[in-house]
């Protein structure tokens, strides 16, 4: 799965992309990337210890932890992925922008039958 949105928001807090530019992490990480975000700023200095990016991103944006649980929970209780269901970290891939694949899933989502188990 991969979205966008989520792009911009994760990718700052992980460590440096290797050379093909794609990231990955689970939905088990993603929700202990929520917690310790959430945790303020003593925590980001013990997550993010050497991450300038991620630190400037987290003192410049007061909305991340609103953000990251919002992506867990709609992962989680929405899509129902299981913790270790792997998530792509990417705004492009093979030179497609990612970001079109929503409206896609959206369209086929529209015609299937939908319940919520929280």
């Amino acid at each position: 799965m991969a979205l966008s949105y989520f792009t911009d928001r994760i990718k700052p807090l992980l460590p440096a992309a290797p050379s093909s530019g794609h990231q990955s992490l689970k939905v088990g990480d993603l929700t202990q990337l929520a917690k310790d975000v959430c945790a303020g700023p003593e925590a980001w200095e013990t997550r993010f210890s050497g991450n300038q990016v991620a630190l400037d991103e987290l003192n410049d944006r007061p909305e991340y932890c609103l953000d990251l649980t919002f992506m867990n929970a709609l992962l989680g209780l929405g899509y129902e992925l299981k913790e270790d269901r792997e998530l792509l970290v990417a705004k492009q891939m093979e030179g497609v922008e990612l970001g079109w694949a929503l409206g896609a899933g959206l369209a086929l989502v529209e015609k299937a039958k939908l319940t919520c188990t929280a």
